[in-house]
């Protein structure tokens, strides 16, 4: 049986890619939720949407941020996590877990402006 790898969360996880099974890009790592398990803390999702890292800005950056771009905060979970390299891969598509929506939002209002 193969013993199971340690993970540096902070190096090859947190702020890296999401790409979804279509290998479209969902966004970055923004945090990290855990749990409690039988030894300690548990990975139990990754958290992507400026409402996951909003919370980190000093507050006037915050009340802007949050009117700029919302505060919507998507939770995937661990095992939706097939591969972690340069991006962390993930079984399910972005619609299916309700990422994107923002870039969707932002692609729309870029092509309304001239020249875009």
């Amino acid at each position: 049986m193969k013993q199971p790898r340690s993970l540096d969360l902070l190096r090859e996880v947190l702020d890296h890619e999401v790409v979804d099974a279509e290998d479209v890009s969902c966004g970055m790592v923004d945090d990290l939720a855990f749990g409690h398990g039988q030894d300690g803390p548990v990975l139990d999702a990754l958290l992507v949407g400026p409402g996951a890292w909003g919370p980190r800005l000093p507050a006037l950056l915050r009340l802007a941020a949050g009117r700029l771009v919302g505060r919507a905060v998507v939770r995937i979970p661990w095992h939706e996590v097939i591969e972690i390299s340069e991006v962390i891969r993930l079984r399910s598509t972005a619609a299916e877990l309700g990422l994107g929506r923002l870039d969707r939002k932002v692609g729309r209002w870029l092509a309304k402006l001239p020249m875009s």
